[in-house]
């Protein structure tokens, strides 16, 4: 139970480490500031559609499968 539970735990702390010794990249044009606004904005709008897009088929089935439901 313990393996399947953490089997995430080893492979994250790797990547974790692996990210701690990458050296800092000064700010320049290339590089994408993520305490904007117009970041924040753009992550809420992907979140949203993604979390939509989740629920989207079981919105637009349900009517559909009541009407075949009442014509029976």
């Amino acid at each position: 139970m313990l393996i399947g539970r953490y089997w995430l735990a080893v492979p994250t702390l790797a990547l974790a480490g692996s990210l701690v010794k990458k050296k800092l990249i000064p700010v320049s044009e290339g590089t994408l500031p993520t305490h904007t606004p117009l970041f924040i904005f753009w992550l809420i709008a992907v979140v949203l559609l993604l979390a939509r897009s989740t629920f989207l088929p079981a919105l637009a089935l349900g009517p559909i499968v009541e009407h075949f439901m009442m014509m029976q």
